[in-house]
């Protein structure tokens, strides 16, 4: 049975493969950076609660990896199984907003009454993305952060932030701390922006 350590490597692997050539940040960063960013973040805060199982904490983990797999690639179901376990595959498959960003209602209801796994993952690429924008604003736009970005987050934020977790409590309430953080990073730019535009 494969290590931890190689699941990661062949998971790495697989995202690697499937999202090449797709970039963030006006083309300049590969896109699976933000995966690699999502796990790591949600590594860092299940090694240090140690909450739930090993196993569990490690499907989770690598689920980070893969979250975006579905949404943006032709990767197959098969394949994810393959590399995450069926365990990891129904967290991405949790992750996944088949109807895309033009209408994401439906999408926030399924995350907010998703299992806490799914949500602990929502967090880490909440966190990621927001801290994202903000350190690189100066391409991203303040246009497209106020018309496109925020109005994805923001409704996100308010439904999946309140909810409750009974087997990762202290995990969620660290990662919910840190979406605040990232998002008054985010909204503090936005300002310091504007006054650049007076």
């Amino acid at each position: 049975m494969p290590s931890y350590l190689e699941n990661k490597s062949a998971a790495l692997d697989l995202i690697q493969r499937v999202h090449a050539g797709q970039t963030r940040s006006g083309g300049k960063v590969p896109a699976w950076h933000h995966m690699a960013r999502v796990s790591r973040i949600l590594e860092s805060v299940l090694e240090e609660t140690q909450e739930g199982s090993d196993e569990e904490r490690q499907t989770i983990i690598l689920a980070g990896l893969g979250h975006d797999a579905i949404e943006d690639t032709k990767v197959t179901d098969e394949e994810l199984a393959r590399c995450f376990g069926d365990r990891g595959l129904e967290i991405i498959k949790g992750m996944t907003n088949r109807r895309g960003d033009v209408d994401h209602s439906e999408y926030v209801n399924q995350v907010a009454r998703a299992e806490e796994a799914v949500r602990l993952v929502k967090f880490a690429d909440l966190i990621d993305n927001c801290a994202s924008v903000a350190f690189d604003l100066s391409t991203m736009g303040v246009k497209w952060t106020r018309e496109f970005f925020l109005p994805i987050v923001t409704p996100m934020m308010a439904a999946v932030l309140p909810t409750e977790f009974r087997t990762y409590p202290r995990a969620a309430e660290k990662l919910k701390s840190l979406v605040g953080v990232a998002r008054d990073l985010l909204l503090d730019e936005l300002i310091r922006f504007a006054d650049l535009e007076k």
